[in-house]
């Protein structure tokens, strides 16, 4: 067991990549392949590039068919525009392992499902009467089909929940929405043929995401790309960000908008900016966007332990409550969630930190 985290091997993995030492970086990367299972694809992933960029052909071809005979596929994308992977293209090996890559994700299940809906039993039909909804967007690295069990208590309560996939692929379980534009394009063609199918509530619509497809949920919805009444994000993270200009024009478009919603941040959570997250919180409420930050002191970039509780107080708040008094305070929270801490924009005001 090493001591060493994912996160620090990846460093060192890349490190390797820059200065060009790439034997020691295969080498370190086979030593630990056994300590990360989860993170199988990705390993192999680097360790045959690092062998293509050794002219190591014959052990490039040997890792990649080792993952495809252990179920895992790599995108033709992944494999075809990877600089590293260049020295191999045309070779006729490595051209009949992306024929089986190819026909692997072809048979893939998830690849049949573009859209997952959850819906209450005989409800939400074209003849129904409205159903609230919530458009769910995955995490980079993830699928719709790992966040479906965390939603699963809505459709109890009368919403339909959907929850679209991302159609650009790395490898098997791997989705990622790639910039802003690419996937508020392909999410709004979702949502237009959920419209069509299934009759929803226009005042009770909410975009929904985790990480990267946070951060797509709040820029569509200040861009008007949906008319949603609000969101809420879990971890939110991506180019916009890291770069909180980026949130400006939008946030200037949406103004006069009835929006609300609730971000969710995990204190030990260091793969997403808090500060520039903190700060986002409060521009949103100073420019009319009721938005409250609900932080949680352990959780790193994962969903809250009682997240159904939490979900049902963010709905609360973006559907329930009025105009006039919006911002949950700790004495209302911390009778029902004593471990979550809550901040309203006046507190992060006095305690930027």
């Amino acid at each position: 067991m090493t001591d060493l985290s994912f996160s620090q091997f990846s460093d060192q993995i890349q490190e390797h990549f820059a200065k060009g030492t790439f034997a020691e970086g295969l080498s370190l990367a086979s030593l630990y392949i056994s300590e990360f299972p989860n993170e199988f694809p990705l390993i192999n992933y680097w360790r045959m590039c690092l062998a293509a960029r050794l002219d190591e052909t014959v052990t490039a071809n040997k890792i990649l068919e080792s993952t495809l005979a252990s179920g895992i596929w790599y995108s033709e994308i992944l494999l075809r525009q990877s600089p590293a992977l260049e020295p191999l293209q045309g070779q006729e090996e490595f051209e009949r392992l992306i024929d089986i890559s190819l026909q692997m994700q072809t048979a893939d299940p998830i690849n049949a499902v573009p859209v997952l809906v959850v819906r209450p039993e005989e409800a939400c039909g074209p003849e129904d009467e409205g159903c609230p909804a919530v458009i769910f967007l995955h995490a980079n690295q993830d699928t719709a089909q790992k966040n479906l069990e965390h939603w699963r208590s809505l459709p109890n309560q009368g919403w339909l929940v959907a929850m679209p996939q991302s159609s650009l692929a790395m490898w098997a379980g791997v989705y990622i929405w790639q910039d802003f534009e690419s996937a508020a394009k392909e999410i709004e063609e979702h949502y237009h043929k959920l419209t069509e199918q299934y009759s929803l509530d226009p005042e009770r619509i909410l975009l929904a995401g985790f990480s990267m497809g946070a951060e797509v949920a709040l820029a569509m919805i200040l861009d008007g790309r949906i008319k949603a009444k609000g969101f809420v994000l879990l971890g939110p993270g991506g180019p916009f960000m890291d770069n909180l200009d980026e949130w400006s024009p939008l946030i200037e478009k949406s103004k006069g908008k009835d929006i609300r919603g609730v971000i969710l941040m995990g204190l030990a959570d260091e793969t997403i900016p808090q500060d520039n997250i903190r700060q986002l919180v409060k521009t949103l409420n100073e420019n009319g966007i009721a938005c409250d930050l609900k932080t949680f002191p352990a959780l790193e970039h994962e969903y809250p332990e009682d997240f159904e509780d939490v979900l049902k107080e963010a709905l609360d708040f973006i559907f329930k409550l009025s105009l006039t008094n919006h911002h949950m305070t700790p004495d209302n929270h911390c009778n029902s969630t004593k471990r979550n801490t809550v901040e309203t924009a006046e507190q992060q005001a006095k305690n930027p930190e």
